[in-house]
């Protein structure tokens, strides 16, 4: 069986939804809805784009808007790009398709699904759901506008918001049933020009929609288990609780960032979590952290496997705290080193060092007690 390395995204072809740029947004969000698919694609000259939920979600009355008006340009995909390279791409831009190109035609997309699946039957699956999970994750509380759910989805940047009631889960709201039970809806007479709303439907409080019973799991649940619950449900998301008291949240994206590898030009496999949603900022990560393995790989040759994970941490707009964890596992033990600063790349420069240190004096101590003993 090939590593998840040598896949390619034609194995992983899936049917996508091509629609005209033209494309009444009604028109686009009803065919969305009716297939279940969080996007859709058009041409545009020799580009191709896509309409995400999201990008819906931004607007308050689509009824007159064509999808030409909420196009965001992607990445095209061949049938011999690696699948790693897809789940970069994916989790760095927070996307869950992209869409494969064969002489010069759309012939489907390769879906995050595919990557839940192979993270799912891969080694990986044994890591626990909490290594992954999004920690105390934003909520919202019942009796609150869906207006404001929406809001904080869109400031935030995300899908899914969990629903809670003195501090218990109570639900969970998503942009796909926001978009498609209501966005859909604000069009017709009910909002003729000159008129008044006869009624908002953003007004409704967030429980008029919201799923009761949403997917859960607990931290420690391996991610094979969350995975095939979350495939096997067609949800997006597995809740991460213990009680009735929410710990964190895994999405797609999560398996996408657990895979989006860099090139390594190291033999050992290199995992990273957590990276920046900046993609200069992740990709210098990167390149830091795979030179790191490359350079402590002179002194462990031994290597089995590495894994980096990026904590972040804002304590106002402008500036983002870091708390990186290094763990590298070789035949004999694993070496644990974390560390914080507000410089991506420096924090991982200083892990280098501090880990060579390490290995050195764990080497000196190994010869003083070989020349002690020796005759």
């Amino acid at each position: 069986m090939n590593s998840v390395k040598d896949k390619l995204v034609k194995d992983f072809i899936s049917e996508c939804i091509v629609v005209d740029p033209s494309t009444p947004a009604s028109k686009a969000i009803g065919l969305m809805k009716e297939n279940d698919s969080y996007e859709v694609f058009a041409w545009v000259g020799d580009k191709i784009g896509t309409v995400t939920v999201r990008d819906i979600l931004k607007a308050k009355n689509p009824a007159n808007m064509r999808a030409e008006s909420f196009l965001n340009f992607v990445p095209k995909l061949s049938v011999n790009t690696e699948l790693l390279q897809a789940a970069k791409i994916m989790a760095d831009y927070r996307l869950r398709a992209l869409p494969i190109i064969h002489h010069n035609k759309i012939i489907g997309k390769i879906d995050v699904k595919s990557i839940v699946k192979e993270v799912k039957d891969s080694a990986l699956g044994n890591i626990r759901v909490s290594k992954i999970m999004s920690p105390s994750p934003i909520t919202v509380a019942v009796g609150e506008k869906i207006s404001k759910a929406r809001e904080i989805m869109l400031r935030r940047k995300i899908d899914h918001l969990p629903v809670v009631k003195f501090r218990r889960v109570g639900g969970i709201l998503t942009s796909m049933q926001i978009v498609f039970n209501l966005i859909s809806d604000l069009r017709g007479d009910k909002y003729r020009a000159g008129v008044p709303d006869i009624f908002n439907p953003l007004d409704y409080p967030v429980e008029a929609i919201m799923s009761a019973s949403p997917l859960e799991c607990s931290p420690q649940t391996s991610i094979k288990k969350v995975a095939e619950n979350m495939l096997n449900q067609n949800s997006s998301y597995s809740l991460v609780t213990m009680g009735e008291e929410i710990q964190g949240i895994v999405t797609y994206r999560d398996f996408a960032k657990l895979i989006s590898l860099g090139e390594t030009r190291v033999n050992v496999p290199v995992y990273i979590i957590g990276l920046p949603e900046n993609p200069f900022e992740a990709e210098a990560a990167k390149i830091k952290f795979i030179r790191l393995i490359e350079g402590i790989s002179r002194f462990l040759p031994s290597i089995i496997e590495a894994r980096s994970t990026i904590k972040s941490s804002s304590l106002d707009k402008q500036r983002k705290r870091y708390e990186v964890n290094v763990s590298v596992r070789t035949a004999r033990n694993v070496i644990n080193y974390s560390s914080g600063g507000w410089d991506l790349p420096s924090i991982y420069d200083d892990i280098a060092n501090a880990i060579r240190k390490i290995v050195t004096a764990k080497k000196r101590i190994k010869k003083r007690r070989r020349s002690r003993f020796a005759p």
